[in-house]
């Protein structure tokens, strides 16, 4: 007896739901049931039944065939269908023929049982079908508690994140004034602008990391309008201008009359990652372009960016997996940057591609400039 018991999940983790028109006896199923620690739902109509499961779903029914109506069967049908293997149906019923047996297996009961019958014998049922039903209530339960855990996940997420925000941007702006008013020590304005940088950096990271979440689950709608890319373009490198290294050059390859259609801001922050990039990889004394022109002939909104820089190509079997979640970049690392310069570009129905150019890698936006 202490194994078959040990083999049964707890009762009060089990969801059974009850259909009877006969109130008397769904009152006294349900409060024996209920009693013995089960979470005991009930319906006296197949409607009410069908409504219950599709509410929650249970792990275990007791149907009574006489239903007014559409009758037992076809709730046994439904919850089937719905649920398939997941749940256990024990058939009640004062139908003592061979027919209603045959038919009753066939909708999908799994136990078939002759009224009246006494509580314990119901007890003694639902607990031998409990003993077969034990891996799918146990999956459920799992698939409950992660459920949970994602959930608080994100929301802890969430709110990490606004803290980690908030504290740097306080940060950004107080290294961005000394860095202004201390003059004459180079050492300290080095490390200033090395501070700014890291900084500027870490905030980018929490702005991906936010960001990626609300794109994730249909949250962000880029806000389309017109914008002057070379305008964009000078931005992206003033903003910047403190993390080139290594005697870089900065070029824009721009027309200053060249117009798009997207999200600005959101396409800024592609270019903030891709420029981090460029400046990290760059050859010591080399070049990075912003370049941009119209991408489609006829579209008036339609832009072509890039991104370019000398120094060693990217391979070809890391560029193919580049922009994927938790992709692997150069040197083997890990980051979200390039993931989240592909949303931006699956959201504007555009596309994201690192092409390798005679002098160095080229990432490539192309933007159709439609809403």
């Amino acid at each position: 007896m202490s194994s078959e018991i040990e083999t049964v999940v707890s009762p009060s983790a089990v969801r059974l739901l009850i259909v009877d028109d006969d109130l008397a006896i769904c009152r006294q199923l349900a409060s024996g049931l209920a009693t013995a620690g089960y979470q005991v739902v009930t319906a006296n109509d197949a409607d009410g039944a069908i409504a219950q499961a599709a509410q929650t779903p249970p792990d275990l029914a007791i149907v009574d065939l006489g239903l007014p109506g559409v009758g037992g069967f076809d709730v046994i049908r439904h919850l089937k269908k719905q649920l398939g293997t997941s749940i256990h149906i024990i058939t009640l019923t004062g139908a003592d023929d061979e027919g209603s047996r045959a038919d009753a297996f066939e909708s999908g009961t799994d136990d078939y049982v002759l009224k009246p019958i006494g509580l314990s014998e119901i007890k003694r049922r639902v607990s031998a079908a409990l003993r077969n039903q034990r891996a799918f209530v146990e999956l459920r339960l799992e698939k409950e508690a992660a459920e949970r855990r994602l959930v608080y996940g994100q929301e802890a997420s969430a709110l990490l994140a606004h803290d980690l925000n908030n504290g740097l941007s306080v940060s950004l702006s107080n290294l961005s004034y000394l860095l202004e008013v201390i003059q004459g020590d180079t050492d300290t304005t080095e490390a200033l602008a090395i501070t700014l940088r890291s900084v500027r950096r870490m905030s980018g990271l929490v702005a991906n990391f936010v960001d990626i979440a609300r794109f994730e689950d249909a949250a962000v709608k880029p806000m389309v309008m017109r914008t002057k890319v070379h305008a964009l373009l000078q931005s992206v490198i003033e903003v910047n201008s403190s993390s080139i290294t290594k005697g870089a050059k900065l070029e824009i390859d721009c027309p200053e009359t060249l117009e798009g259609r997207f999200d600005g801001g959101l396409v800024e922050r592609v270019l903030h990652n891709l420029f981090g990039n460029a400046t990290r990889y760059c050859n010591a004394n080399g070049r990075i372009v912003l370049g941009a022109k119209r991408w489609i002939e006829g579209e008036d909104g339609s832009v072509e960016i890039w991104v370019t820089n000398t120094g060693p190509q990217i391979p070809e079997n890391v560029r193919a997996n580049l922009f994927g979640k938790y992709s692997k970049g150069k040197g083997g690392k890990r980051g979200m940057g390039l993931y989240f310069c592909r949303l931006v570009a699956d959201a504007h129905g555009g596309q994201i591609e690192c092409e390798a150019r005679p002098d160095g890698p080229c990432f490539v936006l192309r933007l159709p400039g439609r809403a």
